[in-house]
């Protein structure tokens, strides 16, 4: 491993080795070398006695000075300084200089903390001194000395001017970048930048003091990079092991690495020792830093040593301020930013000390006081919230935490604090905004794991970083969705089990109690069983339950005990009943004066085991009662036992009501059990009244039990009987619809088996059938599957709809839940034996009625089964063996023989008319297929003829075609052949036409001369033209153009081309006529035969083009005309080469 760089490395070793010695030379010319390091007297007197002996100039006084000051003898060097400003032996200039260094000096001790107040106003009289003798505008050290004063004193802005001013004058100035870069870090808060200045000054002096790797280490901490956070202040105390700065930087960075990242306790605890080890090491280097003495108090807070916390904290209050804890901290013009942000932190453990001690007046007032120190000081005003929560100011609480949220929105505690305050309201839309708060603080503490420190390895750390949740959060989650949501309550349960299952906890056995209620009450009993079996299991193995101070609690495991055991026996009641009243038994013995394991056993007595008479039961009630006359769970159980069982053991009938009111107006006014019971009881007795004499009556009746229903709903406003009781009300005088829009909202709040059922008879009612049946179906296959009275609604629904739409697939669907019903029933089925013919003699009604076209053979032999069915059913139920028949026997016997002598003949009836009518269909489907089949036949055999003779005349017609087109080829071959004949008689014609015309030039011109010349030239313009004109119309032209020639003699050019286009046009128009009548002989060909095809219309085109491409030939004489009349000379030279040519 390499050895680690040192001051040698920029110095070299000899210069490193001699960087602490000062050479003073002597007045007998010898050099005396004092090592101001290790050889500095702890009197400076020594050195200031030997230094005024030799008459030593400045420079080795300041030398001396600053030994002293950088080995923090502040005093020593103050007196060194002083003593040299009273010495005669310095000029002006010279002291100018020590007031200089004084100012610096004072600096010094203001960084120190020692008497900031005066020493401040000591440096900002030595530079006014410096300012008023120094005629210039001052030198870079009293400028640099003017903006660390305003630096101290929060003045940014003028600080950042003087250090623009002398890096425009010195771009490199190492002073003045660091002081740059200092008000960025620290003001603007723009890391990147600031780090960029603190690397330039690295480059420019490595050496440089205060080192700028303490800076660049803070922009790396900011920006997230830890790792060159620590490297930039491990190389800082390389380089300088005295650096007190570095070595603080680096103990307060382990120690948020070991909050952090610690592995185990064992782990935490060995490095949380190293630490505090280094605090002290620190500590005894310097006394009096704020930050040491500020890590010290965390430390003895957390050992509760809050007098030692208190006297740390004053002292670094009256370090900075002068001032003590008692007096008011926030004084903005005394101190600077950094200093109030230190201040502000000692206020905060003085609050936090306070807070500790129950005085939250007195800790709320620290608080304020470090919030108006720094206004970012988050856990001030955490600490604030919490105070104000604690003092019962909840609503300020609440606005402390809103406007800490705006600012700091992924707060953990933030969101926590205020999930937990909207939680308390009664206010609806807060406790909305409370569930949106606590759901958020899940998330962020899910997502707030740090990443890894190296990416590429899965170490992780991602998942020891991630922030435990408070299990509180969870259950009061759970208990805001359980008036509306009880999936979702039971699911935050779930989730605070598994928060504490991942670190290696286990839940309170109060949260496995709960999640077993939940499933009971959701009907989940096999679930809710085995919930409280387990947290039974973990009970037996607990430890000791203690409080918050660590007091144990003897009584917690027995009561956890009691109410654990009695849940998992009332949801064993339906699985297993035996064992749930085995430990209802067992809960007696341990507790005897446990009323309601006695009450759940009598109750099973009374429905189930009949082990022993309503007389006894009744007199254990009795006796219950008059034990506990005031207990309300036993004045309901007697109230319900009178209601059910009291005719049995001969009780008057009005006993269950005088019971109720006696609980109302002795014992509680505002038991919902008493006041349902009445309300019910008064809806009876309504209901009862019969006629409309006794309307008022039953009105009154009525009214009272809405009033009890209200009032129930009153005194619980999720007391679901209440609110269906008076739906019921609403809904037995007419107004269905006000009912049923209260069973709606009941459905929504609450998912029980009796809204549903309740739903689909007041939608059976309202004749919705569909909707109806939709209820019944979601209460039967929710809560109670194959449940016969459900079923029972249903056939009920069904039978109502399909006589109402006439569908008898609905009239079979209810038969159908009528026979599962029947299957499904325990106790008496007489009525449902009954229910169930009913519906057979209903389809079979229905069937008889059908028209004949709509009836099934199928159908009306399974009407009849079930009619026959049906009649043995009522048969059944009215001989003498059945002792509890649904109707009068006798009606039941009419019945039934009504089905035998008439409803059974006319499904005969029917069935015969049915088939006879089934059998005419058929006939005449047959002969209608017969008569199809022949139609269809004849249609292909006639299609079949007309496509054999359209084939037949098409061959024909191609036949013809092929003639036609082999003809046309003959005729065009032959007018080819005309055409080359005639090319060959023209040129032999024109042959002899030229050399009479030259002949006859040639007699002429030696008579004529000139004017000779100027004819033959349009003679033998004329001549060209009449080459190609056909043979009829030569001899007519020539005469005519003679006569031409001989009157018009002075014409113009433009005259010959005229008649030379004349001579065209006519010659065109013949050969177009001689087209047209090939083209008439062949129309007349076409018509000698059937039709002309398209390869026929093709042989007048080629002709055509031939005749186009003649026509093309023929017109270029008339351009070599045009041009010949447009230049008279350039013809007359043409004429006379064409005529040079001729003769050879």
């Amino acid at each position: 491993m390499e050895d680690p760089i040192d001051v040698s490395f920029y110095l070299g070793k000899q210069a490193a080795e001699t960087i602490g010695n000062l050479d003073v030379p002597l007045s007998n010319g010898q050099i005396v070398s004092i090592n101001l390091v290790e050889e500095l007297p702890e009197d400076s007197n020594e050195l200031i006695s030997f230094l005024e002996t030799e008459n030593c100039p400045k420079k080795y006084w300041i030398s001396v000075a600053t030994a002293y000051a950088q080995s923090n003898k502040l005093n020593e060097s103050l007196n060194v300084i002083k003593t040299a400003m009273g010495l005669s032996q310095f000029n002006n200039e010279d002291k100018l200089s020590f007031h200089s260094y004084l100012s610096w000096l004072y600096l010094k001790f203001v960084s120190s903390g020692i008497n900031k107040g005066e020493n401040l106003v000591n440096a900002t009289e030595e530079l006014n001194h410096v300012s008023s003798l120094d005629s210039s505008k001052g030198s870079v050290s009293v400028l640099l000395a003017k903006a660390v004063l305003y630096l101290y004193k929060d003045q940014i802005e003028p600080a950042l001017d003087i250090f623009d001013r002398l890096l425009k004058i010195d771009n490199n100035n190492c002073f003045a970048l660091l002081g740059k870069a200092q008000i960025i870090l620290n003001k603007t808060k723009n890391y990147a930048n600031a780090l960029k200045l603190y690397q330039q000054v690295l480059i420019l002096n490595p050496l440089m003091k205060p080192d700028p790797r303490i800076g660049i280490g803070l922009c790396f901490w900011f920006l997230k990079d830890e790792p060159m956070a620590l490297s930039s202040w491990r190389r800082a105390l390389e380089l300088d092991p005295t650096n007190l700065k570095a070595k603080i930087l680096l103990n307060l960075a382990n120690f948020n690495i070991n909050f952090n990242n610690s592995l185990g306790d064992k782990d935490f605890q060995l490095n949380y020792e190293k630490c505090l080890k280094k605090l002290a090491d620190n500590y005894k280097e310097n006394s009096n830093d704020a930050i040491i003495l500020l890590t010290l108090a965390s430390y003895y807070f957390s050992k509760e040593e809050y007098s030692l916390v208190e006297k740390i904290c004053n002292k670094v209050i009256h370090s900075i301020s002068g001032n003590s804890a008692s007096t008011k901290l926030y004084n903005p013009s005394k101190v600077s930013r950094f200093q109030s942000n230190l201040l502000s932190q000692a206020a905060f453990w003085l609050g936090r000390v306070a807070f500790a001690k129950s005085d939250f007046m007195q800790s709320q007032k620290y608080f304020h006081e470090a919030i108006k120190l720094n206004e970012n000081n988050l856990m001030a005003k955490l600490g604030l919230g919490q105070s104000q929560i604690n003092r019962g100011s909840t609503e300020e609480a609440t606005i402390t935490y809103e406007s800490i949220l705006k600012t700091n929105p992924k707060c953990l505690e933030v969101n926590y604090s205020l999930g937990v305050l909207y939680s308390n309201h009664k206010s609806k839309r807060k406790q909305e905004q409370g569930i949106s708060m606590l759901e958020r603080y899940l998330r962020l503490a899910k997502n707030m794991g740090g990443q890894p420190s190296n990416k590429n390895e899965d170490d992780g750390s991602e998942i020891m970083n991630q922030e435990p949740v408070a299990l509180n959060a969870f259950l009061i989650l759970s208990k805001l969705h359980e008036s509306k949501d009880m999936n979702q309550s039971l699911t935050y349960l779930n989730k605070a089990i598994e928060s504490r299952k991942q670190i290696n906890q286990d839940a309170p056995l109060e949260i496995y109690n709960n999640i077993g209620v939940f499933n009971f009450i959701k009907h989940n009993y096999e679930a809710a069983s085995n919930i409280f079996q387990t947290a039974s299991e973990k009970l037996k193995t607990c430890n000791d339950f203690k409080n918050e101070n660590g007091d144990v609690l003897m009584d917690l495991r027995d009561d956890l005990n009691v109410t654990i055991s009695f849940n998992l026996a009332r949801s064993k009641e339906l699985s297993n009943e035996s064992e749930s009243i085995e430990i209802y038994e067992s809960l007696l013995k341990d507790c005897p004066n446990y009323f309601s394991a006695k009450l759940r056993l009598l109750f099973l007595d009374c429905v189930s085991t009949n082990k022993s008479t309503k007389e006894e039961i009744k007199q254990e009630v009795e006796n219950l009662l008059d034990l506990n006359a005031s207990d309300l769970e036993i004045r309901s159980f007697y109230g319900w036992f009178v209601k059910t069982f009291g005719k049995k053991v001969g009780m008057k009938p009005d006993a269950d009501t005088n019971h109720q009111k006696d609980t109302l107006v002795e014992y509680d006014s505002h038991d919902c059990y008493a006041l349902l019971s009445l309300a019910n009881i008064y809806c009876i007795m309504a209901r009862d009244i019969k006629g409309s004499s006794q309307d008022e009556k039953k009105k009154k009746y009525y009214i009272r039990a809405v009033e009890l229903f209200t009032k129930v709903l009153s005194v619980d406003p999720h007391n679901v009987y209440g609110a269906q009781g008076l739906a019921i009300v609403y809904i037995e005088n007419k107004e269905s619809n006000k009912g049923l829009d209260i069973l709606r909202k009941i459905r929504d709040s609450l998912n029980d088996i009796s809204v549903y059922l309740n739903l689909g008879h007041v939608l059976l009612d309202l004749k919705q059938y569909s909707k109806a049946i939709e209820n019944y179906e979601i209460a039967l296959m929710r809560f109670a599957n194959n449940d016969s009275k459900i079923l029972s609604f249903l056939g009920r629904a069904w039978l109502s709809r399909g006589l109402t739409e006439k569908n008898l697939s609905y009239l079979n669907n209810a038969l159908s839940y009528s026979e599962k019903a029947l299957q499904n029933a325990t106790g008496a089925k007489s009525s449902l034996r009954f229910n169930m013919a009913y519906i057979q003699f209903q389809i079979a009604e229905f069937i008889s009625k059908l028209p004949v076209e709509q009836r099934l053979i199928d159908d009306i032999k399974k009407g009849i089964d079930n009619l026959n069915t049906a009649i043995e059913t009522l048969n059944s139920l009215s001989s003498d063996d059945e002792k509890h028949p649904p109707y009068p026997k006798s009606e039941l016997k009419a019945r039934a023989n009504l089905g035998t002598n008439t409803l059974l003949n006319r499904l005969n009836a029917c069935l015969d008319e049915t088939v006879e009518s089934v059998t005419k269909s058929e006939i005449r489907l047959k002969e209608a297929k017969e008569l199809r089949e022949q139609e269809t036949a004849q249609l292909l055999q006639e299609q079949e003829e007309r496509i054999a003779k359209e084939r037949r005349i098409e061959e024909e017609m191609a036949k013809e075609r092929a003639k036609l087109q082999e003809q046309a080829q003959q005729w065009a071959e032959e007018a080819r052949m005309n055409v080359i004949v005639d090319e060959d008689d023209d040129k032999l014609f024109n042959k002899e036409s030229n050399m009479e015309e030259k002949k006859k030039r040639s007699k002429k011109s030696s008579t004529k001369g000139t004017k000779g010349k100027k004819k033959g030239k349009k003679r033998n313009v004329v001549s060209d033209s009449e080459d190609d004109a056909p043979s009829p119309s030569e001899d007519e032209s020539e005469p005519e153009n003679d006569s031409k020639r001989k009157g018009e003699e002075d014409d113009n050019e433009e005259d010959e081309i005229k008649t030379s286009k004349k001579r065209k046009i006519s010659k065109l128009s013949k050969e177009t006529i001689e087209d047209s009548d090939d083209e008439l002989d062949d129309d007349l060909f076409n018509e000698e035969g059937d039709e002309p095809t398209g390869n026929d219309d093709e042989l007048p085109n080629e002709d055509a083009v031939e005749e186009g491409q003649k026509e093309n030939n023929e017109e270029l004489p008339n351009e070599s005309v045009e041009d010949e009349a447009q230049n008279e000379e350039s013809q007359t030279e043409a004429q006379n080469e064409n005529q040079s040519q001729d003769e050879q």
